[in-house]
């Protein structure tokens, strides 16, 4: 029940706020991950994962500014298999 809750804020954020980030916050161990990731692959085209505590290296690609161009591009680099597509990509960190 909670969990389709979650899940419907998730798609009232996609439908209101377009364009700007979300942040989740909460306990651990009460599915904030496994939404996430549902929601991400139900809901848009494309679903990119970066996790941060599997791939710490990752991190130094948002040290400076955060131009969307400059950061796609240090990705890029980072993850050469994943095709970064203008407007058809969500990305969970």
């Amino acid at each position: 029940m909670l969990e389709r809750k979650f899940y419907y804020k998730l798609q009232e954020w996609k439908i209101s706020h377009k364009n700007e980030c979300l942040l989740i916050k909460g306990a651990r161990q009460i599915g904030k991950t496994f939404i996430v990731r549902q929601f991400g692959k139900n809901e848009y085209e494309n679903f990119i994962e970066i996790n941060f505590e599997e791939n710490p290296e990752i991190k130094t690609a948002f040290a400076g500014g955060l131009d969307v161009n400059d950061l796609i591009q240090k990705l890029s680099a980072f993850l050469p298999r994943t095709q970064f597509i203008p407007n058809k990509n969500t990305y969970f960190f």
